[in-house]
């Protein structure tokens, strides 16, 4: 499974995914461009910090979107019980 690591992720983090088997991307896709990266590349989980924001236009348009972790403190950058609503897990 891919991930998106919008917002950048230590390398321990990195590595401990890849050694479960996820594709760990760690490219910062501009805000503007999230929904149509993740449909291109077929991207089942994000990752986000503080300056990524997962809203429901992204969610609307991102069918295949599974999990939206947020590293950090809050979930205020989240539509979180949109997210929910749509059988997406959200996780912190």
């Amino acid at each position: 499974m891919k991930v998106l690591a919008n917002d950048g992720l230590d390398q321990s983090g990195i590595d401990a995914l890849t050694a479960k088997g996820f594709e760990v991307i760690t490219e910062k896709v501009p805000q503007e461009f999230l929904a149509d990266y993740l449909n291109q590349n077929s991207i089942k989980t994000i990752l986000v910090r503080s300056a990524t924001k997962v809203r429901k236009d992204v969610i609307d348009a991102c069918p295949g979107l599974e999990i939206i972790g947020r590293g950090g403190v809050g979930m205020d950058n989240i539509d979180v019980e949109y997210a929910r609503s749509k059988g997406i897990h959200v996780i912190n």
